[in-house]
């Protein structure tokens, strides 16, 4: 008989015994439980306490990272400066001697071109110093033939004054005749003055108003006597230059 049957029984004389024996095995059986309960407990405080530890060093770590990190940053940084300082040295070194050598090479053309320019300006000196010899010696003949022709019309003149003198004593020899006279007269001193005007545009025409202006002024008043500008000796050379050219002009 088991002892839950015998506990069943009324009357059974065991069923206290059998009551305590259970009451026993229930104790021994909350005992185990409770040591199996402050085992477990004490295996929670010890993963409590392993968990604490593992969180202490997980945060110990992540500080221990972060700072490492922010040194790795500062390291890498600072090296990064350092290859770019570098770099911007070996770009400004390179950079200069490029620059240096284009200046250099510059400086070669430029001489280069001023010596040729130089070189051009020297023959073209010597060009123009030999045109302006040659120009030199043609004023110098344009003079001597306008030298020939002014006396040329200053003897024409003379010959038609002379000539004028002898047809006025001639027509005042002879009754009837003046106004014929007076004409001859007038014709002799236009043909004067036209021979006179003709020899300074010979004159001219052998040399440009440029050359013009290169007679002194003693020679202009004795160009401007033929044609008869008044107060020729009294006139700057320029007013004379502008007198003489607009009298040949106008003959």
């Amino acid at each position: 008989m088991t002892i839950a049957v015998a506990d069943k029984l009324p009357g059974a004389p065991d069923s206290v015994g059998i009551k305590l024996k259970r009451a026993e095995t229930a104790v021994a059986r909350a005992k185990e439980a409770e040591r199996q309960a402050l085992a477990e407990a004490q295996t929670a405080s010890e993963h409590a306490d392993a968990a604490k530890s593992a969180s202490e060093d997980a945060k110990r770590r992540v500080r221990e990272a972060t700072s490492e990190g922010k040194q790795e940053v500062q390291r890498r940084t600072q090296e990064a400066r350092e290859r770019l300082a570098r770099l911007v040295d070996q770009e400004r070194e390179k950079a200069e001697q490029e620059v240096a050598e284009r200046i250099e090479r510059i400086t070669a053309d430029v001489n280069a071109e001023s010596e040729r320019a130089r070189a051009e300006a020297e023959r073209v000196a010597e060009h123009a110093q030999a045109l302006i010899e040659d120009a030199h010696q043609q004023m110098a003949e344009a003079r001597a033939l306008a030298a020939e022709a002014t006396a040329a019309a200053q003897e024409a003149a003379d010959q038609a004054h002379a000539h004028a003198r002898a047809v006025a004593e001639k027509a005042e020899a002879q009754t009837g005749s003046a106004e014929r006279v007076v004409e001859d007269a007038h014709r002799a001193e236009s043909a004067l003055a036209n021979e006179a005007a003709r020899a300074v545009r010979a004159e001219q025409e052998q040399q440009t108003p440029a050359r013009l202006s290169e007679h002194t002024k003693a020679e202009l008043v004795e160009l401007a006597q033929p044609l008869q500008i008044q107060g020729a000796s009294r006139m700057t050379k320029d007013q004379l230059l502008r007198a003489v050219r607009s009298a040949s002009r106008a003959r």
